[in-house]
């Protein structure tokens, strides 16, 4: 749990403010925005969410964090070093991609 929170303040730092959780599993989208963020979203990892959020924040779609009940699983399959190491590189390569222009609308 305290290397999650760690986490959360680092993407919030570098990545998308204004978030309390960011790697929630849970994300709804209009079908046509759906359609724009997934059209250029890259990462296939557990970063996924985060560059979702970024490439949605940068274009300007309004975002809404709705609370959920949340109960920690002792099952989980996260494995803490490796993948937190995967995770902070994840936010890099949004950071370069979005640099590099990956993440202009296309047509």
């Amino acid at each position: 749990h305290f290397v999650g929170r760690v986490f959360n303040h680092l993407v919030r730092w570098l990545a998308v403010p204004g978030f309390h959780d960011t790697q929630c599993g849970f994300k709804c989208f209009r079908g046509e925005v759906a359609e724009d963020l997934f059209a250029v979203q890259r990462l296939t990892g557990l970063g996924f969410d985060v560059e979702v959020l970024f490439i949605a924040q940068r274009r300007g779609y309004r975002i809404a964090e709705v609370p959920i009940p949340w109960y920690f699983d002792p099952d989980s399959r996260v494995r803490l070093v490796r993948d937190s190491l995967a995770m902070f590189a994840d936010i890099l390569r949004v950071h370069w991609n979005w640099r590099k222009g990956v993440y202009e609308p296309r047509g």
